[in-house]
């Protein structure tokens, strides 16, 4: 199992903790949150420059699939702030 599926397997989980509406940055900060060690294998499997970048669009490729089934998307190109505060896009979910 790659260190993507192990996080993919958490998030029924970490979905049902949202609020009805979340971002994606809301979404990876309560996923790292609550599974840590997991959350850290993944970056540190990445020989990428910017392991932060490359792991959040794979998880959000992830979200991607559940989309119309336990979410849907509001909103793509969302203003938010990233999980580091700098001020991005991203998409906004509502759980169905």
């Amino acid at each position: 199992m790659s260190q993507i599926d192990t996080l993919e397997s958490f998030f029924s989980e970490t979905i049902n903790k949202m609020e009805r509406q979340f971002t994606s940055h809301e979404f990876f900060l309560k996923l790292l949150h609550n599974h840590q060690p997991e959350y850290i294998a993944a970056l540190a499997s990445y020989s990428d420059a910017m392991p932060f970048r490359k792991l959040h669009c794979d998880l959000t490729h992830c979200l991607k699939k559940l989309d119309g089934k336990s979410i849907t998307v509001q909103q793509t190109n969302y203003s938010s702030r990233d999980i580091f505060g700098i001020a991005s896009t991203t998409t906004l979910w509502r759980k169905k």
